[in-house]
């Protein structure tokens, strides 16, 4: 068996793990149409998705006239109901295997709510792949980086890969100093990814090539 150089992998779950990407597409164009405002592409959203989250809906909606919390409650009521059409990314079971296999400690720090996400790692039923599930204490998708670094100082110090979709997942691995690879099936597109310096793949199952 290969082994790898890795303590760590650290996980982003939406976009990443979990292919949620139209469900929250789809969402979003529900409150618009129901504004009636036009509907924003899969383009578009890739182009403006980002953390924090509302610079997204500001981008989207007009937050003077809106109430925010309103927004993001309509947002998770949709997106979850949406959800049910979608599954985890291809390539995500043989990926979890493959490091466990190899004695990582895999955890998932996410801009989401905690427990909305321990439910949905146990609804898909890999749970037991990870040491640890950090999501956000409240809905507005904040910023990672202080879970991760409490997480190491917690834990130890150990070479770590953050995978994830997103540019603020390059700023999380910086700040911990671990390697990041980014998944271009996610939530934002593929020139802001390679702007970051991570590394950049298609899909989850290249992740070896690189480990």
């Amino acid at each position: 068996m290969k082994e790898i150089k890795y303590k760590y992998i650290i996980w982003d779950w939406n976009g990443t793990l979990l292919n949620d990407v139209n469900a929250s597409l789809d969402a979003v164009n529900d409150m618009l149409e129901e504004r009636r405002m036009p509907p924003i592409d899969m383009a578009r959203y890739k182009e403006i998705i980002g953390v924090p989250i509302r610079k997204f809906y500001e981008r989207c909606f007009d937050l003077e006239k809106e109430d925010y919390n309103e927004i993001l409650s309509q947002f998770n009521e949709g997106y979850l109901r949406h959800l049910t059409e979608y599954g985890l990314t291809d390539g995500v079971n043989e990926m979890l295997e493959y490091f466990r296999e190899r004695n990582c400690r895999q955890i998932i720090v996410s801009s989401s709510n905690n427990g909305i996400l321990k439910t949905n790692v146990k609804k898909y039923g890999i749970e037991q792949y990870f040491d640890a599930v950090l999501g956000s204490e409240g809905y507005l998708a904040e910023s990672k980086v202080e879970r991760a670094v409490d997480y190491i100082k917690r834990n130890g110090e150990g070479k770590s890969l953050v995978i994830g979709d997103l540019e603020h997942d390059a700023e999380m691995a910086r700040a911990i100093g671990a390697d990041c690879i980014l998944i271009t099936s996610g939530h934002e597109k593929k020139e802001r990814l390679i702007k970051s310096g991570a590394k950049v793949i298609d899909r989850i199952s290249e992740i070896k090539m690189y480990v």
